[in-house]
């Protein structure tokens, strides 16, 4: 056995039912609500029909196994996934923070898409161009969010509850909006063409400039690439298996908190009370992912066939700083001017907490890479570190906010998104089925047919990846210089830990 860097704690038992712990499915699903579900799924229904809805079921159903693999690692051990990550080595994990860094400076573009919903709801400051009008809105929901995530004692607790409220409006508002006649007369259409990817093709008005917002809508089918590690973090803040005993992200910061359970986390032995709370522990996870996804499944479903109903004999379709506008026929036909209204408040909400949602679990990641990356780090701990690059974050957001339409940031982060499945499903197997049976008792371990699966899995994603490259060669030597740069990093910090291990 591999030296043991993880310290002996017994399982705490699940003593609070399933239902009432269930979490971190409701802040997933809202978060992954902001973009494929209201933008890019509607835009392509929109536009080019029934021609690739059959690829949304399968893309949604694929993540619950990625979900899987990243919520068993953090309540079996306590750890933030990049502190995993840590132990695979800093010549696979730093390479991968700084194209996870890359990713993340984008996500501005939930907030100012969602203020293409506020000042078309509110036409204020009037006689302005809709990106000016957008752009001061996004800030005004960004300043609201951070208010409330500065002002909560315990963040994670503001966040699951807002997210709930918005995953049960949004739900019951298009539910009620499918029930208008034009959209229940395309049902047949529809569900053909959703439960049969065999039906997918390329249209004859094809344009190879959507080929990024394809990755982009299959990247977000529920969350995408770097997106999706976020569940580590609710599953942390949670508390949840092993995580009971880590540290929570509070507004009081302590320099001189101990983190060492939290930087090097928990193992508990084969006994029989720790099998049984294990198995607990494991249907917790299994209902919490699948629900998580099957509330996106569901949205995301609602919204491509109101597009494909109500958007697309129109020709009209979701882009630019109108990003969340055109949707808003979804409800007008039912609703009027009313309906209007309500949509685009609902529209609002729906990016703007993704914006929410993505800044805070994105200052998680961060946090947790810098402190179990760095000694001198863990002195002031987990909470400090979450609000420094809480407020990196922030003022990322409002310089990279005006520099492009919203879609165009999204897009980017989508690109991105499918790579990084492509080089992290490798690093959850390596922790999962090689790392965590050698240190926990062996029934802890995956079956073989779940990794043969998350091998299918990653080989999907890497398919995918390769087809974007086929039909927009023109990123290729972008790709090939963030390439570069991985390999070059990886291989100094490789050399570097060569080093240090033979002094």
């Amino acid at each position: 056995m591999k030296h043991n860097p993880l310290k002996k704690k017994p399982l705490p038992a699940l003593n609070r039912s399933i239902l009432v712990m269930l979490g971190p499915a409701f802040v997933w699903a809202s978060i992954a609500q902001g973009s494929g579900e209201l933008v890019w799924w509607p835009y392509l229904a929109a536009k080019y029909g029934t021609s690739f809805i059959g690829l949304l079921l399968p893309a949604c159903f694929i993540q619950l196994f990625v979900n899987a693999e990243i919520s068993r690692y953090t309540a079996l051990t306590g750890e933030g996934i990049w502190t995993g990550f840590k132990k695979i080595g800093d010549w696979f994990s730093v390479p991968l923070f700084i194209l996870a860094v890359t990713c993340f400076l984008w996500f501005g573009g939930y907030a100012s898409a969602g203020g293409t919903a506020l000042f078309e709801l509110t036409d204020f400051p009037s006689k302005v161009s809709p990106r000016t009008g957008s752009l001061m809105w996004g800030y005004i929901i960004m300043a609201f969010f951070i208010f409330g995530m500065f002002k909560s004692a315990v963040v994670y607790t503001f966040i699951e509850m807002f997210m709930k409220c918005i995953a049960a409006v949004t739900v019951a508002g298009l539910l009620i909006s499918i029930l208008q006649p034009e959209v229940l007369a395309t049902a047949g259409t529809f569900f053909s063409s959703f439960f049969n990817p065999f039906k997918v093709n390329i249209p004859m008005k094809w344009e190879s400039s959507d080929a990024p917002k394809i990755v982009t809508a299959i990247a977000f089918s529920g969350m995408g690439g770097f997106f999706s590690l976020f569940y580590s973090y609710w599953i942390r803040e949670k508390g949840i298996g092993m995580a009971f005993y880590t540290e929570k992200v509070t507004k009081q910061t302590k320099n001189s908190i101990d983190c060492s359970l939290e930087m090097e986390g928990g193992y508990f032995e084969d006994t029989g009370e720790n099998r049984k709370n294990w198995n607990c522990w494991r249907r917790y996870l299994r209902w919490d992912n699948l629900l998580g996804v099957s509330i996106n499944t569901v949205t995301v479903m609602f919204t491509t066939w109101l597009a494909l109903s109500l958007l697309n004999p129109k020709g009209v379709y979701p882009e630019g700083w109108k990003l969340a506008v055109m949707q808003s026929e979804y409800f007008i036909n039912w609703f009027g001017g009313i309906g209007k209204i309500l949509f685009l408040i609902i529209a609002a909400a729906f990016l703007g907490d993704t914006w929410l949602g993505v800044a805070d679990a994105v200052s998680r990641q961060f946090a947790d890479f810098t402190v179990s990356h760095s000694e001198w780090a863990k002195k002031k701990g987990m909470s400090y570190w979450y609000y420094f690059w809480l407020v990196f974050l922030i003022v990322i957001t409002c310089i990279t906010m005006p520099l492009a339409q919203p879609e165009i940031l999204m897009e980017i982060g989508g690109v991105i998104s499918i790579f990084a499945f492509v080089l992290f499903i490798p690093a959850l197997y390596y922790l999962n089925y090689k790392y965590i049976p050698e240190i926990f008792p062996k029934w802890v371990k995956p079956s073989s047919i779940r990794a043969g699966v998350l091998w299918i899995v990653w080989a999907v994603y890497a398919v995918i990846a390769l087809l974007y490259l086929f039909v927009s060669p023109h990123v290729i030597p972008y790709l090939g210089a963030m390439v570069c740069v991985f390999l070059t990093v990886g291989i100094v910090f490789f050399r570097r830990s060569r080093i240090v291990r033979r002094e």
